[in-house]
């Protein structure tokens, strides 16, 4: 194993190598025709965000082609990278922490470190990183002591002493990505689903805003994204003094976090777009009267798995929302006590420009079935993306609703509990004849249909591209029928198979009659399948 190690710390070449090296030689390369380093930015930005290769090529040509591509390969790299490549990351940046800072972590890891050279890179990458994703730093870190700590036997010790140098790496790794010459464009303090616990008496991703120097680091900061079961309080307050520009706001987790900082926030913002809270149990009315401030530039807000209280004022919720008139995208998720009264304010508004409107709630003693249906009304034909994860028996004519006001209809994601409610979004094809994906999500129990769904098929617009169909159940026999008379211009199916391949062999029959193979192709040699199966179509001649 040993020689194994070895072998692979002399073979391995990372980013920071092959940059390194390229930058060096290529100071005597001047062969090829003369272009501005913005002109080469616009072009290498057109690459697929994960295309590495290519930019490594672009890295050979000389020095102005090699600085240019290395600003895009550098400027997120945790995000481009592998979980293994992420890891060697960890060794470049080591670079970068002060003499002290090294000499201490040395000790830590020393057969792990002991080979590196004290001398920083030929460029400076830290002055290329624009967005720092705390969770994939975290993970690098954690692989990166795995890698050199293979020799030690695993044990539930060695495991503790990991995870103390884990949290280390990453304060230090914090401070060199929040001070000095960084500018950051996105940071992302998103520890949920996460297995991460530092000490009391450890600095954590919380102190990553707060050192010394973030100022100059994060004052430009365009998107931020918070996220975990823990008080943001100390964050939001440094934040709000540094942070103006703001256009991407998301929070995740209330963890007893004060409404009233969190709306302090979003106040001082100039120009936030997007605005996104999860799971927020506290009081609400501030925040979201808050929003009043960002009126004139809030174009999307998303509500999810939030409670609004009974003790708040309902009268005042939504006022400082129902302001924003340039709203574009209005979501509520998994929202709890979305009542009349509550969404009046909304029903009042002039969102002349909305094109997303999605609501999925509990039932209610008091549904806002006006509410809703004024809210589409008052799209103006704008709407193109509509969900309704509602009962929708208390809706009566909603569908007609949406038939006759969104002839431009894109997108449509309803429930579906009954025939009667079949036969309504039937009718909606008539008149919604653009429709490019339908979904109907399972709300409290699967739908069994048949007839209704071959109707379904015939009534299918001939522009729709998928459908998934998690809410209904049927039996093979009808899925045949349906697939016969739907358009060939599916090619995304989601379906309930109930661990029967005849469904997804007949997907491929359906494909090969419309010159489409399934692209997933693993999926036809399962002896047993889940109960929900996604199935991909593509053209033949596409096949990779």
């Amino acid at each position: 194993m040993t020689d194994q190690r070895t072998l692979k710390e002399t073979t391995d070449v990372n980013n920071h190598q092959l940059t390194s090296t390229i930058y060096n030689k290529s100071k005597e390369v001047h062969h090829s025709p003369y272009l501005p380093p913005e002109t080469l930015g616009e072009i290498f930005s057109f690459f697929a965000d994960d295309d590495v290769k290519s930019l490594h090529s672009c890295l050979l040509v000389n020095k102005t082609w090699c600085e240019s591509a290395a600003f895009i390969l550098w400027k997120r790299p945790f995000d481009i990278s592998s979980i293994m490549a992420s890891s060697e990351l960890v060794t470049v940046y080591f670079l970068f922490f002060s003499e002290e800072t090294k000499k201490s972590l040395l000790t830590s890891v020393p057969n792990g470190l002991s080979h590196l050279s004290s001398d920083r890179p030929a460029l400076n990458y830290l002055s290329y990183l624009r967005y720092v994703d705390f969770k994939k730093v975290y993970k690098a870190v954690r692989m990166w002591l795995r890698t050199k700590t293979l020799l030690k036997p695993f044990c539930l010790e060695l495991k503790r002493e990991q995870i103390a140098l884990a949290n280390k790496f990453v304060t230090e790794l914090g401070k060199i990505f929040t001070t000095g010459n960084v500018r950051l464009d996105k940071l992302s303090l998103d520890i949920r689903y996460f297995e991460y616990n530092p000490k009391d008496d450890e600095d954590d991703c919380l102190s990553w805003p707060c050192y010394s120097g973030a100022y100059s680091a994060l004052s430009e900061l365009r998107e931020f994204l918070c996220g975990g079961q823990f008080i943001k309080n100390r964050i939001l307050l440094t934040m709000t003094e540094i942070c103006k520009d703001i256009e991407i706001l998301s929070i995740h987790e209330s963890a007893e976090t004060s409404p009233e900082i969190l709306a302090k926030f979003i106040k001082v913002q100039r120009r936030l777009i997007k605005f996104t809270l999860t799971n927020w149990s506290s009081e609400i009315l501030e925040i979201l009267s808050s929003l009043r401030k960002q009126a004139r530039t809030l174009k999307y807000i998303e509500l999810i798995r939030c409670t609004f209280s009974k003790n708040e004022d309902y009268t005042k919720l939504f006022h400082g929302l129902a302001e924003c008139r340039n709203l574009q995208t209005l979501k509520f998720e998994q929202c709890q006590h979305l009542s009349t009264k509550l969404m009046k304010p909304l029903a009042e508004a002039n969102f002349e420009k909305l094109q997303t409107f999605i609501i999925d709630t509990e039932a209610v003693p008091d549904p806002p079935t006006t509410e809703i249906k004024t809210i589409i009304q008052n799209s103006r034909e704008s709407l193109i993306n509509i969900g309704l994860n509602v009962n929708l028996s208390l809706y009566i004519d909603i569908m007609e609703t949406i038939a006759t006001f969104c002839p431009n209809l894109l997108i449509l994601s309803v429930t579906i509990e009954r025939d009667s409610e079949m036969q309504q979004l039937i009718k909606l094809f008539r008149s919604c004849t653009n429709l490019l994906e339908l979904k109907i999500p399972k709300k409290w129990r699967l739908f069994e249909v048949n007839k209704s769904l071959i109707e379904l098929g015939t009534a299918l617009p001939s522009t729709l591209k998928r459908i998934e169909l998690d809410g209904l159940k049927f039996s093979h026999e009808t899925w045949e029928e349906f697939l016969d008379m739907c358009p060939g211009s599916i090619d995304h199916f989601v379906f309930n198979c109930f661990s029967n391949s005849m469904f997804v062999k007949t997907v491929e029959k359906y494909g090969k009659k419309n010159s489409k193979m399934i692209k997933n192709e693993e999926i036809l040699d399962q002896s047993w399948l889940p109960v929900q199966i996604t199935v991909d179509l593509t053209l033949l001649n596409n096949k990779i």
